[in-house]
């Protein structure tokens, strides 16, 4: 009786963090990334502008992967099958490490290469090895961006196959030696019998 009481916050829970991990990525790589490079004049303005905006966005995901590597796994810890549980919980935990890698790794190196530069990034020459390591940190950063993206996702698509493949519950308890309610007659609005 107490897992009934608990389920349903539990999914509304698991469905906010679902959000909470694809809604803001989602919106950060399609439209503040690419809105950025254009409207900002330099690259470097652009990156010194989503530095910050990408480190927020990882706690954003941090956070919502842990809610969801939890409530995975209380929400399928009886009667799913394994590969639905292994899914839904690995899948939010390499979402985890991934947010992680962004925020402590790449995002504080691309920072250190633009304060360490002797100029702006764009002004150096395309062999430069800081503008190289760059290139490599944000295409890097780029793919860790989609794991996450993805690892969200695949939560969602397992969440969805979890939710079908549960039983329904019972419309009324079943009580012992009762018998069920009689159901009513269904109206005939056009009975054309007669006719």
């Amino acid at each position: 009786m107490r897992r009934n009481l608990l389920e349903a916050p539990a999914i509304l829970l698991h469905l906010l963090a679902i959000a909470l991990v694809i809604g803001p990525a989602v919106f950060f790589g399609a439209v503040v990334a690419p809105q950025s490079f254009h409207l900002l004049p330099t690259r470097d303005m652009a990156g010194a502008l989503q530095a910050p905006i990408l480190t927020q966005l990882c706690w954003i995901a941090e956070g919502g992967f842990l809610l969801l590597i939890a409530t995975s796994w209380w929400l399928t810890r009886d009667g799913a099958s394994k590969l639905l549980k292994m899914l839904m919980t690995r899948a939010a935990f390499l979402g985890l490490i991934a947010a992680v890698v962004i925020e402590r790794l790449l995002v504080t190196q691309i920072d250190k290469i633009r304060k360490d530069a002797p100029g702006l990034i764009d002004s150096l020459p395309a062999a430069d090895p800081a503008r190289i390591l760059l290139g490599r940190l944000h295409r890097l950063s780029t793919g860790f961006f989609s794991i996450e993206i993805a690892a969200g996702v695949l939560v969602l698509v397992t969440t969805a196959r979890w939710i079908a493949n549960r039983r329904p519950a019972p419309a009324y308890p079943a009580v012992p030696g009762a018998s069920r309610p009689p159901v009513p007659p269904v109206p005939k609005v056009l009975d054309l019998s007669g006719v």
